[in-house]
C-alpha cells in the first residue's frame, strides 16, 4: 500500500543470510556437544553400567539355581 523510500530487499536478504549462518553454527555446536557427550558416556558410564549388568546377571543366575534346587 505504501512504498518504502529505501529499498529493504537487500537488508532482508542480508538478514536471511545472517540467520542461515547462525542456524548452521548452532546446529554444528549442538552436534559437537552431542558427540562429546557420547564419547564421555562410552569412556565413563558404559563400563560401570556393564559391571552393574554383569553383577545383576550373576545374582539372577545364582538365585535361579537356588530356586531350581528346591524340590517339592
Amino acid at each position: 500500500m505504501f512504498g518504502y523510500v529505501i529499498d529493504l530487499s537487500g537488508v532482508r536478504s542480508w538478514l536471511r543470510d545472517f540467520a542461515d549462518a547462525q542456524w548452521r553454527m548452532l546446529g554444528g555446536l549442538a552436534f559437537m556437544i552431542i558427540a562429546i557427550a557420547a564419547i564421555q558416556y562410552d569412556e565413563l558410564v558404559a563400563p560401570e553400567v556393564s559391571r552393574l549388568s554383569d553383577s545383576w546377571s550373576s545374582a539372577a543366575t545364582d538365585f535361579s539355581r537356588k530356586l531350581a534346587s528346591f524340590t517339592l
